[in-house]
């Protein structure tokens, strides 16, 4: 994978994506609210094969660096794994079915194992759905600043990765809030968990592909269509290695309906909510053709209001919870 020619710094951050073609719109508008953000980044865009020409065409702006999935990993070979894999394992045509979910988590994962060894900068994980509405500091020193949410808490996740890391923080919250950073020491420790020691892309790759099934496959918990994440198994080995309390932050995602203007965005980074995802791809009527359709003002006050109360109520639980150190896990 050819990245030498990329300039690095201290303070640029380095963004990670893996994406369809069908996010394009949302990367671009993405990137132009990053812009009035931060001086200087990098975005590594990791898509099919079949789309680097439609990426390379729109999204051509210095910043991007457009990378096929192949060079990391092959869905084929992906399949090949758990086709082995999972030849004992009573969920196989349920996993199977929601497969390049958890083949784009391991694309992340091996593109930020590889690029932090080689290049010993920080990364941030950014969902292609997702739009920034207010500046984030991601990072603190050698180590990522810790971000949480209480409108995710999937048991399973963490149990996969109480499989993975061999244990778990006592307190904590989800970790799901759309993005995710690690610095170089974080990554180091976190492979040096998953025992994996190559510096090659495409064995990172399948080593991680192995791992992450195996142990699913061996847990053997029922299937709920969501048994692992990146962002749950960089959080909790975050937290692992410098234990401290998350910070809660609101964003909107749940009932959207339509693409927010400019105004609206704006209007998101005085109220404190740090960004925006378009889960445009799901199949009810809300996601169907919400990127051709603007939300009404009207739709967007009662989700902000919604969004706020119920972050103020969590932030509260957070607190006291956090304060009593009280088990997440039973």
């Amino acid at each position: 994978m050819k990245l030498d020619k990329i300039k690095f710094s201290k303070d640029k951050l380095n963004i990670c994506q893996v994406s369809l073609k069908g996010n394009i719109p949302i990367i671009i508008n993405n990137y132009q609210k990053l812009k009035s953000f931060y001086k200087d980044f990098n975005i590594f865009i990791i898509c099919p094969k079949k789309d680097l020409k439609q990426f390379k065409k729109k999204c051509k702006f210095n910043e991007f660096t457009i990378i096929s999935e192949d060079k990391i990993i092959s869905f084929p070979q992906f399949k090949k794994i758990f086709y082995r894999l999972s030849k004992k394992y009573k969920f196989k045509n349920l996993f199977k079915e929601r497969l390049s979910w958890y083949y784009q988590q391991v694309l992340k994962l091996a593109f930020t194992f590889y690029f932090l060894q080689k290049f010993h900068e920080k990364v941030i994980l950014w969902d292609a759905d997702t739009i920034i509405a207010k500046k984030i500091e991601f990072f603190s020193g050698d180590f990522s600043r810790k971000f949480g949410t209480y409108t995710e808490f999937h048991k399973s996740y963490f149990e996969t990765n109480k499989a993975l890391l061999g244990e778990l923080p006592k307190y904590f919250i989800s970790f799901v809030v759309q993005f995710g950073s690690i610095t170089r020491d974080e990554c180091k420790i976190l492979m040096k968990k998953l025992k994996i020691k190559s510096v090659k892309i495409n064995t990172i790759a399948s080593k991680l592909s192995v791992l992450i099934m195996k142990k699913i496959f061996i847990l053997k918990n029922p299937y709920n269509g969501s048994l692992f994440s990146e962002y749950e198994l960089i959080g909790n080995s975050n937290i692992l290695a410098k234990p401290g309390k998350q910070k809660l932050i609101a964003n909107l995602r749940k009932g959207l309906k339509g693409l927010l203007t400019s105004k609206q965005l704006n209007f998101l980074s005085i109220l404190n909510i740090t960004n925006v995802t378009y889960e445009h791809t799901h199949n009810n009527i809300n996601s169907r053709g919400m990127l051709k359709r603007k939300l009404g003002w009207f739709d967007f006050t009662v989700i902000v209001l919604k969004t706020k109360l119920k972050f103020y109520y969590n932030l509260i639980k957070h607190n006291v919870l956090f304060t009593l150190n009280v088990d997440k896990m039973n």
